[in-house]
């Protein structure tokens, strides 16, 4: 299994949880670690506090940045009818890859999938934001090269940013084929003891 393609099918935190269901597989451990840290088991139960904390800025258009299914599923179990989602993806990723992900959208949320050559419709920064998933180490934010472009594409625009870590550790861990955004890039990072 490719982790990295399927992170970008499903999300971090939806993947995390699937991982978090077998962490007891030392063939799992050992696959996962060649890419990426290995999640916290508790990462279902951060769910709703993730959604509650994204809520909390009173926004009612989300763009993600990766199809970060868990949280757009939590989103939508209490739907206001006003919400919104966006999905952005590359505009390199194969169709196959396209329809998947489509495939896998909650249908309890209004969502919309967008080409990273998009236009944002209606976005403001008083009713929109963006939320970004990776993980943290050692203080540095961590994500994917396709994750980091859209980074950089919409770092003019002037509405809040969140970077949601699907794992945090205390040391510096680098991956192979995961990038630094640098924290000027963000409003705010949610962390678990928060």
């Amino acid at each position: 299994m490719d982790m990295m393609k399927t992170m970008q099918e499903i999300g971090h935190i939806q993947l995390g949880m699937n991982l978090a269901e077998v962490s007891d597989s030392c063939e799992i451990i050992w696959e996962v670690g060649t890419s990426m840290p290995m999640p916290d088991p508790d990462i279902a139960n951060r769910v709703p506090d993730i959604v509650e904390n994204i809520r909390s800025f009173r926004k009612n258009k989300y763009l993600f940045l990766s199809p970060e299914i868990a949280l757009i599923q939590e989103l939508g179990n209490q739907a206001d009818p006003r919400e919104e989602v966006f999905i952005t993806i590359p505009g390199d990723l194969d169709a196959d890859m396209q329809e998947r992900i489509r495939n896998n959208i909650p249908r309890n949320i209004k969502v919309t999938v967008l080409s990273e050559y998009e236009p944002l419709p209606g976005f403001y920064p008083g009713n929109s934001m963006i939320v970004i998933c990776g993980y943290a180490a050692g203080g540095r934010l961590m994500v994917t090269p396709e994750t980091y472009r859209l980074v950089g594409r919409y770092s003019e625009f002037f509405i809040r940013k969140v970077f949601i870590p699907y794992r945090e550790m205390e040391i510096t861990e680098h991956y192979d084929n995961w990038m630094e955004i640098s924290q000027d890039n963000l409003s705010v990072m949610w962390r678990a003891e928060s």
